[in-house]
């Protein structure tokens, strides 16, 4: 898109007196398009939200001249214009990735100069390899006015000396935290690097879900949603493909919780199966982990606490370690399990002003609780909840992997679960409970898949 632009500046200049004017108002768009202003995050719906570009912002912002600029933009297809779309006023979209390269090429063709002697292209080269990946969604209608486009294209960008330094930052980064970390978290971090995934069944899996999702969708929001897990399911693969060679693997500790984010974490659960010797591993979670958890902050309550209040702690910890936490609150509220696990989140995330009428009915049942958790979110709100993934990653990584890292087993871990191979299964569970009691206080359930 960046070269397709300035090309276009070079051959056919709006002002050739200013031709520097016109790329960096082009790219200004480009990057509005692209990713939007921070004000509009909260409503954030990448790529279906539009950002407003009314012309008294665009004037304020590019000039009197901003009208000239948008249709010489138009007019060289560096953008596409949909005229008022669904009612609304114009749309501007960025051309897709087969459109910039045949008008690139076509362009280039057209100039009489070397083209190295005017610019400096960035995605043109020889070395780079751009192919289409036909994923066999059928029945879609891949119109850019909907914002939603079912092909893949891979780019394949060699990485050289010029662009390595943008292309190999974080995993270079990574690298650095793993080789200064504690020796069971070099070893983990070495073993995750060599993580593989079956592609062709990960993206057969990716697509039919897609394809089902589409069809049973009851109104178009169903489908933009389906269309945001597609795409981030194909990111998702590619990362593991050649993820050493690619440095596209990510291993490093989250510096807001401590956690330990990798593209594992990130990944959505039904694609776990795909990785590579995921058959011969089992998967051992902490049942209601963040609510049992918790037992670990409260425990520094306990010392003045009057016996009202440490029979409700007893109440909490027999509750929440037996596994039977949700069934407290769907007691509780009189709703199913889905619902309570939503009233949990409700509870223990939101804003202390959020959801009066929701938390004024725990409160009855755990006052004591509740005012803890509401002095831990009155500055700021998410603090409890960092707070207990501080914990979760204190016990998780720097406590029970190292006891597994110690004896020979080196986990996958998926932040309150870890991945380990099935002959390890019993060590591994003895392990986490092990260290659990003692934080906790009391053996809470493990769930082993």
């Amino acid at each position: 898109m960046v070269d397709l632009l300035l090309v276009t500046s070079n051959q056919s200049p709006l002002n050739s007196e200013n031709r520097k004017a016109e790329v960096t108002i082009g790219l200004s768009i480009i990057n509005e398009i692209i990713t939007k202003s921070s004000m509009f995050n909260r409503d954030e719906d990448y790529p279906f939200h539009c950002i407003p570009m009314h012309s008294k912002y665009l004037k304020l912002k590019y000039g009197d001249d901003y009208s000239p600029y948008l249709k010489w933009l138009v007019i060289h297809s560096v953008l596409w214009k949909d005229f008022y779309h669904k009612g609304y006023s114009n749309h501007y979209y960025l051309q897709s990735i087969p459109t910039c390269v045949s008008l690139i090429k076509s362009k280039l063709m057209d100039l009489e100069e070397d083209i190295n002697s005017i610019i400096t292209t960035y995605c043109v080269l020889s070395s780079t390899n751009i192919t289409l990946e036909i994923h066999g969604i059928t029945d879609s209608n891949a119109d850019a006015k909907d914002g939603i486009f079912y092909d893949w294209y891979r780019i394949q960008i060699p990485i050289d000396k010029e662009n390595k330094r943008y292309l190999t930052t974080d995993y270079e980064k990574d690298s650095k935290y793993i080789n200064n970390s504690a020796k069971h978290l070099k070893k983990m971090g070495s073993y995750f690097r060599n993580i593989d995934i079956d592609y062709e069944a990960a993206i057969n899996h990716t697509r039919n879900r897609f394809s089902e999702q589409v069809l049973n969708a009851i109104n178009e929001d169903y489908k933009y949603k389906a269309h945001r897990e597609y795409s981030s399911r194909i990111a998702t693969i590619h990362q593991f493909v050649n993820g050493r060679m690619n440095k596209t693997l990510r291993f490093h500790r989250n510096s807001t919780n401590n956690r330990l984010d990798t593209n594992l974490t990130n990944m959505a659960s039904d694609l776990r199966p795909f990785i590579v010797g995921f058959k011969d591993m089992v998967n051992l979670d902490l049942v209601n982990s963040q609510p049992v958890l918790f037992n670990v902050m409260l425990r520094s309550y306990r010392k003045n606490a009057s016996d009202e209040e440490l029979k409700e702690l007893d109440l909490y910890l027999e509750s929440t370690t037996s596994g039977n936490w949700y069934e407290t609150i769907m007691e509780i509220y009189g709703i199913d399990r889905a619902k309570a696990k939503k009233i949990w989140m409700e509870l223990a995330y939101s804003k202390n002003s959020s959801y009066k009428s929701e938390k004024n009915i725990f409160k009855k049942e755990f006052p004591f609780i509740y005012k803890i958790i509401e002095d831990k979110k009155e500055k700021y709100h998410a603090a409890f909840s960092v707070e207990l993934q501080k914990i979760e990653s204190k016990v998780f990584i720097d406590k029970i992997c190292k006891d597994l890292v110690g004896e020979g087993i080196i986990p996958l871990t998926l932040h309150d679960g870890l991945l380990v191979p099935k002959k390890d299964m019993e060590r591994t569970k003895e392990i986490m409970l092990s260290n659990l009691v003692k934080v906790i206080g009391r053996e809470p359930q493990i769930n082993v898949e």
